[in-house]
Order: structure tokens, then sequence, then C-alpha cells
């Protein structure tokens, strides 16, 4: 297993006063078999990535701790961590949850509401048991449309019922969301401000900073064809680029 780089505390100040406070926050999709599809991760992997984690001491965040991080309400554990998955697999409950729960991880699911039955995504007593587990929930868009491409009304569509859906299983609001395929204009940001939505993630490569806007936070898109050492180095690399 690869060696961690552990930042000096000069380092860590350094990068502070160019970026601010500043976060790895991987993005998982789905965990399992499937060689040809780069957002499918094999377990094994994930169990890998995840002993990692532990083994150097990062601490993985609830949305609410991202947040008061980042708005210097709450001071940072020394490698802090969110681990958010898009979409709403089944694997996400039947094979993910167990392995942080190992390490007593909590985690974020970013749903897409419409996929809520089909084959292959979760059912809603999945992603009430991953509430209970210690998952935050936020939408993702009803049914994963490429929001630019619709008009402000369905955009807000979707935006608002995936919303409404999780808060009424739930019984609890949310106002973080995770564009689906990372897409957004000028009036996707309009509809989330004025939903309100506090924060917004891309699939722009990067860590989240305190210096982004706040609707346009970076992630770190992990592949399913990365060997251990490649997302070693995007989890400790990639806040140089943010």
């Amino acid at each position: 297993m690869p060696a961690a780089t552990r930042a000096s505390a000069s380092q860590i100040a350094a990068d502070e006063q160019q970026h601010g406070i500043a976060i790895p926050v991987l993005n998982y999709h789905s965990i399992g078999v499937e060689p040809e599809n780069t957002y499918v991760l094999h377990p094994d992997m994930f169990a890998r990535q995840m002993d990692y984690l532990a083994a150097q001491h990062y601490t993985p965040l609830t949305l609410g701790d991202f947040a008061r991080i980042i708005e210097k309400k709450q001071p940072s554990p020394e490698r802090p961590v969110l681990l958010t998955f898009d979409d709403g697999y089944a694997n996400n409950a039947e094979v993910a949850m167990p392995i942080l729960q190992r390490h007593g991880f909590p985690a974020t699911l970013f749903l897409s509401p419409g996929f809520i039955g089909q084959p292959g995504y979760l059912s809603w007593p999945q992603v009430q048991e991953l509430s209970a587990a210690g998952w935050d929930i936020a939408p993702h868009g009803l049914t994963h449309r490429h929001l630019p491409q619709l008009s402000i009304e369905h955009q807000r569509e979707e935006i608002t019922e995936s919303r409404r859906r999780i808060a009424h299983a739930l019984g609890r609001s949310a106002d973080v969301f995770a564009y689906p395929f990372g897409e957004y204009n000028e009036d996707t940001i309009k509809i989330l401000k004025k939903a309100p939505y506090r924060y917004a993630f891309t699939t722009k490569e990067g860590y989240a900073t305190s210096k982004q806007s706040p609707y346009e936070l970076s992630r770190i898109v992990v592949h399913g064809e990365d060997d251990l050492a490649t997302w070693v180095q995007k989890l400790v690399n990639s806040g140089r680029r943010s």
C-alpha cells in the first residue's frame, strides 16, 4: 500500500492562504463489477480505499460538518474528506454501506428519486436504511437530466421535485445539490439560489474550497480503472489544482 504524503503545518497554512479552506470530496457512483464502465468501482478496490483512509487517519465528514468547516464555524480535522455517491444505485446500500460501517464512516448520497425502484437502483426502504445509518441524502435532479438542455421551467421541476420527494420520504429537508453529469448554466444556479440551496457540487476536478462559488464546488471523480496508487495521488495532489 502506498505511503501517505503528510503535509507539514507550514504547507497546510500556505495552501489555506492560497485556496482558503480546502476539503477533498470523493465522487463515487456504482460499487460493483463492470470493467468496461469507468463509473463502476470494484468492491475490493473500494474496500482498499476505505482501509487507506482509516490507516492514514482521514476523518470522513457529514454534510453538516463540511458546511460548518467551509464556513469557518467549526475547526477542521487534520485530514478531512467528504465521501459522496451519485445517482442511487442499490449496491450503495448492499455493498458500500457495510464497508463504510466497518470504519464508522458517514457518507452522502446524491439521489435521483425518479430512479427509485428501477432495476439496479435503490428502493425507498433502502434509502431510509442509509439515512438511519448516518448517510446524508441530498438531491441529484429528479430523473438525472442534462439540465442546461432543459427549459427554465423543466429545470426548476427537476431541481425542486427531487428535493420535495426526498423530504417527503425522510421527513427532513435537503439544501445541498449535485449537478447530473456535472452540467449547469446560469439558470440552474438562479433556481438553486431561489430554492434556496446552500451548496452545489460539480464534477470539476480538485478540492472543494471556501474560495469557490458555493454553487460550483469541485470534487475528485473516482474511476474504476484507477489503481490504488493513482487514487492516492488524486486524493493528495488534487488540492494543488483547486
